[in-house]
């Protein structure tokens, strides 16, 4: 399913709506860890990673370079293995190209990390 959103506009949404129901947008220094541990690691190449919730992170890949579905599985791994298992976080993987060049995204993958 290809959904063509401003990248700006879910992020505006998404931090408002943390705001609504009382969510501090100050994340852990654990969740500044995972997303630089994701953000071009050997384990995790070309990637791009922002917490949008504190159990939504949002990662941008390259199409066609990886498979999203296998990758946000090996998301959840890592994140299960560094403390966030108890966190059920919410993993929703956008095409990164289209996002830096159009500022627009298509969702490639999701996943609910248990």
């Amino acid at each position: 399913m290809k959904a063509k959103l401003s990248f700006s506009a879910i992020i505006i949404t998404l931090l408002l709506s943390g705001v609504c129901h009382g969510q501090t947008r100050d994340f852990s220094s654990a969740h500044k860890k995972i997303e630089r541990a994701l953000e071009g690691s050997a384990g995790f190449p070309g990637s791009d990673a922002i917490w949008v919730k504190h159990n939504t992170l949002l990662i941008a890949v390259a199409k066609n370079t990886i498979n999203e579905k296998k990758y946000a599985k090996r998301v959840c791994d890592f994140l299960n293995s560094n403390g966030f298992g108890s966190q059920k976080v919410e993993l929703i993987i956008v095409d990164q190209d289209e996002l830096r060049s159009h500022n627009q995204w298509s969702q490639l993958a999701e996943r609910q990390c248990k």
